[in-house]
């Protein structure tokens, strides 16, 4: 578009400025070749008739007589075999030192023009605004030549009209050839415009790119990232959805069946066991519920304008004493060493991660079992690591068990099958990485999770 524009706008103004450029050379042409016919005559009159007998002979001053009559039009339309319509704008006089008239063209009156002194002189003569210039020679004698003021304003009028008149042309010229090339170079742009605009909510293609000015190449590429984005979250939400209605609806009809046995119970003994594994199953509809919150919340990513700099210290005896009572009422060990760690992240989302791999230990390392949580810097990382007394995983399940909803056969413990897919997103989002294996020392789950320490 740029390169269009430019070349066109150049072409117009050289067109505009060579017209321009011939009206001011016809102009000047008409009022020099007005000036030339008065040379001639003058140099005629010197020639024929010298001065110095003018001053001698008492007669009548010589009139020179100009061209006269109407003419209409520019250029050579002016221009006669024996004159110019100019001339009778133009007049010149010639006065002896004792101020006798000697010689005039017949456009100057018979009095001085204007005062007999050198220089200029602005005068008005039957009525007409003049501008006069007198000399005086060696001998004496005056010299007037005299120009209409309305032929200056004229010459200058048609210079300008001249002048502005192909600008003026060009200008709606110009208008058309922006507007034609704006829209041509524009079309591309409306058509990917269109087609985002047409498109159904569902339809998640990207962008034809092909056939498009460089300049906005970015951009849809931009909008394809977006579309790509959109399309990964759409799949992602209707994944959450579908899920979270399967395994939902297990435990709600448990629910509605051991309220159904509770208000039909017939004895004590019976109610009061409805109402146990009413309130069971009450509990594992609320923490499952709270599991799918925060597996969408960690899904649809954490802003990075939200991570700083944490101590994962802290985040792990917070969370270790909240854990405590649950550890207690199983009479497990659940032990805590810190090494002064620190990691760049969200505070809440570390919250869950840690969370998770606690209450997952606990709850899968049976009575009287020991749990232990230790963190350590590690030059820019730092290792969170989960071990317990449990039963372990065995190697070949290990990549399973991050799926979610999965659960191991055979564990004999509720459960929703999302705390380490919630552990997984999380480190997705902040670039840790997580290893599972056997504790040394325990014999059951070693869990390891390394972070970064600055910004990932």
């Amino acid at each position: 578009m740029l390169v269009v524009l430019l070349g066109v706008l150049t072409v117009l103004m050289l067109l505009a400025a060579a017209l321009s450029y011939r009206a001011g050379l016809q102009e000047a042409g008409e009022m020099f070749d007005a000036r030339l016919v008065q040379s001639s005559r003058v140099l005629l009159s010197l020639v024929d008739e010298p001065l110095s007998d003018l001053s001698a002979f008492p007669g009548d001053p010589i009139v020179l007589r100009g061209w006269h009559g109407q003419a209409d039009g520019v250029g050579e339309a002016l221009a006669f075999k024996d004159g110019h319509a100019y001339e009778n704008k133009l007049a010149f006089q010639i006065w002896a030192p004792g101020g006798r008239l000697l010689l005039r063209s017949d456009s100057a009156p018979t009095t001085p023009m204007a005062a007999l002194s050198p220089g200029y002189a602005d005068v008005e003569i039957d009525g007409a605004q003049w501008r006069t210039f007198t000399l005086r020679s060696p001998q004496g004698r005056w010299f007037q030549s005299a120009e209409r003021s309305d032929i200056r304003q004229e010459l200058a009028e048609d210079i300008a009209v001249g002048t502005l008149l192909p600008l003026l042309f060009a200008l709606p010229v110009m208008a058309l050839v922006i507007w034609l090339t704006v829209a041509w170079a524009t079309r591309s742009l409306r058509r990917v415009s269109n087609d985002i605009g047409e498109r159904d909510p569902d339809r998640m293609t990207p962008v034809d790119d092909t056939k498009l000015p460089e300049e906005v190449h970015g951009l849809v590429r931009a909008v394809n990232e977006l579309l790509q984005r959109l399309d990964l979250a759409l799949a992602r939400e209707r994944r959450f959805i579908a899920d979270a209605a399967h395994e939902l609806r297990t435990p709600i009809s448990a629910v509605k069946v051991h309220a159904d046995n509770a208000r039909m119970a017939m004895g004590d003994h019976d109610r009061e066991t409805s109402q146990r594994l009413l309130a069971q199953g009450v509990e594992r509809v609320e923490r499952l519920v709270s599991q799918l919150l925060s597996l969408s919340r960690t899904e649809r990513g954490v802003g990075r304008d939200a991570f700083r700099k944490l101590s994962l210290d802290a985040i792990v005896r917070s969370e270790a004493d909240e854990l405590k009572a649950m550890a207690t009422s199983k009479h497990q060990a659940l032990n805590v060493l810190l090494d002064h760690a620190d990691v760049f992240g969200d505070e809440f989302s570390l919250g869950l991660l840690v969370r998770n791999l606690i209450e997952n230990a606990l709850r899968y390392t049976p009575r009287d079992g020991v749990v232990v949580v230790s963190t350590e810097q590690a030059g820019d990382r730092c290792v969170l690591t989960v071990e317990d007394s449990g039963p372990g995983i065995p190697a070949e399940l290990q990549d399973r068990v991050f799926d979610r909803f999965y659960r191991v056969l055979g564990s004999g413990v509720d459960g929703s099958g999302l705390g380490l897919s919630i552990v997984q997103e999380t480190l997705q989002a902040h670039g840790g990485q997580i290893s599972l294996g056997t504790s040394d020392c325990l014999a059951g789950l070693k869990v390891v999770v390394s972070l970064p320490v600055g910004a990932p």
